[in-house]
């Protein structure tokens, strides 16, 4: 099953809502910053989300939203990050 990226479309929508979101050709070049860029999702190919964020998904982007940091994040690196940022980093 393939993945995919997922720009956020940003002011006035629900970052937590699939909706709000369109698939991406492109690895997006933002990464970290104040608010929600892009999202990697497992098993998606379709334009918009075809389902539900996961439970997952959601602590991600709570906590990236909370840190202004990527996530996942681990100590030592090597994490594949679901969550980029955008806004600068700081």
């Amino acid at each position: 099953m393939a993945n995919s990226w997922y720009a956020y479309l940003g002011a006035g929508t629900d970052p937590l809502v699939p909706a709000s979101y369109r698939r991406i050709t492109v690895r997006p070049s933002c990464i970290c910053g104040p608010n929600i860029c892009a999202i990697y999702l497992l098993g998606e190919t379709a334009s918009v989300p075809s389902t539900a964020l996961t439970s997952t998904m959601i602590g991600y982007i709570s906590n990236a939203l909370t840190t202004a940091s990527p996530q996942p994040t681990a100590a030592g690196g090597g994490v594949k990050l679901f969550v980029y940022l955008k806004g600068g980093c700081g």
